[in-house]
């Protein structure tokens, strides 16, 4: 009976940890009106119309909103009109968000910068982490208070 209790307590740790992660994982909500100019910048950029597109997505950074799709935008952008300073410095930002970004990494690398190695972790990376370790121990414990891992003798 209390290997059952064992193992439905992991599956319940376990469960929470991928809610977790999937939470972690959700783009954050942002306003209509900020997903209205983003939208709007991208398609003045898809227009080849670049200045007016770093325009508003600058007016987005302004906000302070702080996302890797934004920073690699605006970093095309500014590509696109010849400002390769300004495009490697907001590649670099969205790498900081994104560092496992293949096109960030390779846009950044065009800019002539590259990432440190090794490539740090995320914040959701080392919550994760820390939850994942603190599940483990906690299973640890009530495992071993409850002798689930205790020999058994013949």
């Amino acid at each position: 009976m209390k290997t059952i209790g064992f193992i439905l307590l992991s599956v319940l740790l376990l469960a929470g940890l991928a809610g977790a992660a999937m939470r972690m994982a959700a783009p954050s909500p942002q306003p209509a009106a900020d997903r209205e100019t983003f939208e709007r910048a991208n398609q003045l950029y898809q227009a080849g119309n670049y200045a007016a597109a770093a325009s508003l997505y600058e007016q987005l950074t302004a906000r302070g909103i702080s996302n890797p799709d934004l920073f690699f935008n605006l970093g095309n952008a500014y590509a696109q009109t010849g400002n390769t300073r300004q495009a490697a410095e907001y590649y670099a930002r969205a790498a900081q968000l994104a560092p496992r970004d293949a096109q960030i990494t390779e846009n950044l690398k065009m800019a002539g910068e590259t990432l440190s190695l090794p490539v740090p972790l995320t914040m959701n990376e080392m919550a994760l982490m820390a939850l994942l370790m603190t599940s483990t121990l906690a299973l640890a414990v009530v495992g071993s208070r409850h002798r689930l891992f205790a020999r058994r003798r013949a």
